[in-house]
């Protein structure tokens, strides 16, 4: 068998987007029909597939899908990493391995700063710098659960996608501002992959001001709340109200929302079964780049210097170093005993930079090397705010 080194990779053509998607079918044991196959096939036309070929079969293939992220109140571009397959007989021959790493160089050329993907493996994917950054929890109740608060003086309005509304995307906006990496979604987005067969509750104010929603569907006596989203506590009890009505309907309920969510606090009895759940990878793909826009917050320190070490994507390892006035200064160089700094893996200065693990958690883990006051340093210019993720692709 050859072996991937002595392939080429190929940007798939939209001639070759059936072979891309035989390939899906096999490895992620699905069939469609020709013409859901047809839909698939065109929604292809903005990715950026890479494959490898063997005797004229794409033996592996890799897709990069481009979405935008909130960072700051603004929007970066987002490489996302998706349908990576190989055909078995092919597997093992570092294939995926050479894409990946292929990726991450056609990424930086598109101006995305940042990777995610939904790993089949996290240790996988921890291999070539992307590191697991946000959780969410999943709830439990019961009908014995649904025990309505003091009333709200607000209404509420259902949606589906037939009479869809911008409303919710102007809570989501204000929503997504309030965490680091939420998706940035469009109308298409809301109406192709988010609603789908779903409803939307929205709460509205006696001013008629949206103030949140609930995306949820309703069958066989079970009711599945795959977003709760406010932004006020107005909302949160509104929406809760309004799920409590469903008390002739359902006899179980399954509610998603984000690991720090006081809803729980809030409620009669907050002792409900809670399930925790890891969702997503993210990596940084250019981290100068990503320092430039970042939001940092000032502090005394004259600066702060680290180090990283980014084996896949060896642009990025280096020292650098953020002055008070916010500038950034970057050298290629790497002194191995250096101890004025710190130095960190690029998964662990992602999960940093993201939020999802504190300089002193990382210290604790002997995932800092060096200099370890250097990190906590750095740790005081980043953000007071927590990642959150509620898109799959």
């Amino acid at each position: 068998m050859i072996g991937a080194i002595n392939l080429n990779i190929t940007k798939l053509q939209p001639s070759q987007f059936r072979d891309a998607l035989q390939l899906s079918e096999y490895a992620f044991q699905y069939q469609i029909s020709e013409e859901e196959a047809k839909k698939k096939i065109e929604s292809y036309m903005d990715h950026d597939i890479y494959g490898m070929y063997e005797d004229e079969v794409l033996a592996a293939k890799i897709h990069i899908r481009p979405f935008q992220i909130w960072l700051n109140g603004q929007k970066i571009r987002m490489g996302g990493i998706a349908n990576v397959a190989t055909y078995p007989e092919y597997r093992r021959n570092g294939y995926i391995r050479e894409l990946l790493t292929h990726s991450l160089a056609e990424m930086k050329k598109k101006g995305q700063l940042v990777s995610y993907l939904h790993p089949f493996s996290i240790g996988f994917y921890r291999k070539f710098g992307w590191e697991t950054f946000s959780n969410y929890i999943k709830i439990h109740f019961s009908k014995a659960d649904l025990i309505k608060q003091n009333e709200v003086p607000g209404y509420i309005k259902r949606f589906t996608k037939k009479n869809y509304t911008r409303d919710v995307e102007t809570i989501y906006d204000e929503y997504a501002q309030r965490f680091i990496g939420m998706f940035a979604r469009d109308e298409n987005r809301w109406k192709d992959t988010i609603i789908n067969d779903r409803n939307i509750a929205i709460y509205y104010n006696l001013d008629h001001e949206p103030l949140g929603f609930i995306l949820y569907q309703v069958a066989n006596s079970r009711m599945e709340i795959r977003e709760f989203v406010t932004i006020q506590h107005e909302a949160r009890v509104g929406l809760w109200n309004f799920i409590c009505q469903h008390d002739s309907m359902v006899t179980e309920i399954e509610m998603n929302t984000y690991e720090t969510d006081p809803f729980l606090f809030t409620l009669a009895n907050p002792d409900m079964k809670v399930h925790r759940l890891t969702y997503g990878m993210a990596r940084i793909i250019d981290v100068q780049e990503f320092l430039n826009v970042y939001p940092f917050q000032p502090t005394n320190h004259e600066s702060v210097s680290f180090q990283i070490i980014d084996e896949n994507a060896p642009w990025n390892t280096g020292t650098y170093t953020l002055s008070n006035q916010s500038t950034i200064s970057y050298s290629p160089h790497i002194e191995q005993q250096e101890m004025s700094c710190s130095c960190l893996t690029i998964n662990h200065f992602t999960a940093l930079l993201f939020r999802y693990k504190s300089a002193q958690e990382l210290v604790d883990i002997g995932a800092i090397k060096g200099n370890k006051e250097e990190i906590l340093k750095l740790e005081e210019l980043l953000p007071k705010i927590n990642p959150n993720l509620m898109d799959f692709f």
